[in-house]
């Protein structure tokens, strides 16, 4: 079997973890964790073929495991390994005491957006609600075939309206829907609004300016790790995807 005669064990589990008091106070101390290299060996070994580069490797916060940065397909991912570097994990760790995807905010943080890629962000926005200087402002990613969008866009329109937030709509076509390219660059060269985008657009207008617009799009959605609809990018370089509804928006914008 080749899993058996693979240098490396993977384990294909989501880490379900109940973090107490007693198990943060038995791994208080920093375990040591393996070198870069040594994990490369791994990985290197394991994704055969790959190209999958670790750029580091520290102790994670579950005592026992370390969390392993990886690039892969100019994305970064998380890994895990034990100190002696012979299993790699691959998975979710969750904080079931927290009710915190760990594994999910340390991917926030690499994948976090810079000021610079905010300016670049201004330039790839097609329309926007809500006053330009309302206190606060949302990158609001969406494709116009995502179903969950929809709602997550009745909530935005609402506080924007209200003078809330002045969201910016990128528009990310997802390539598994037919479609969805044509229509984003068509609403882009034909410099439509919220109005028409909310109404299902469409022309046969496929200039070069809005064509290279959204393969702009596409491509930063991949250089952060973006691969879904809806997401919210916030002034903070910090990213959620999925649909937020208004509570949990008003906290995340008004958090210091």
């Amino acid at each position: 079997m080749r899993r058996k005669k693979a240098m490396a064990m993977w384990v294909w589990i989501c880490l379900v973890l109940y973090v107490s008091g007693s198990l943060w106070a038995a791994g208080s101390k920093d375990p040591s964790c393996p070198e870069a290299s040594a994990v490369q060996e791994k990985v290197s070994a394991s994704f055969a073929g790959r190209q999958v580069t670790v750029k580091k490797v520290a102790p994670s916060p579950v005592p026992g495991l370390c969390q392993v940065h990886v690039l892969a397909s100019e994305r970064n991912q998380i890994l895990y390994t034990d100190p002696s570097g012979r299993y790699l994990v691959l998975g979710q760790i969750l904080d079931a005491q927290d009710k915190k995807n760990l594994t999910q905010a340390a991917l926030e943080e690499l994948n976090r957006v810079t000021p610079q890629d905010l300016e670049t962000l201004k330039g790839l926005t097609a329309f926007t609600l809500g006053p330009d200087k309302a206190p606060k402002t949302v990158y609001f990613v969406t494709d116009p075939q995502c179903p969950y969008c929809k709602q997550a866009e009745s909530t935005l329109e609402a506080m924007a309206k209200e003078g809330l937030v002045n969201v910016r709509f990128v528009l990310f076509p997802l390539p598994m829907h037919p479609g969805a390219r044509e229509s984003c660059i068509a609403l882009l060269c034909d410099k439509k609004g919220h109005d028409e985008f909310k109404n299902n657009y469409k022309s046969d207008n496929q200039c070069q300016e809005g064509t290279e617009k959204i393969d702009a799009v596409m491509k930063f959605m991949q250089a952060h790790g973006i691969g879904g609809t809806p997401t919210y990018i916030f002034s903070d370089g910090t990213f959620r995807s999925g649909v937020m509804d208004r509570a949990a928006l008003e906290n995340k914008l008004n958090a210091p």
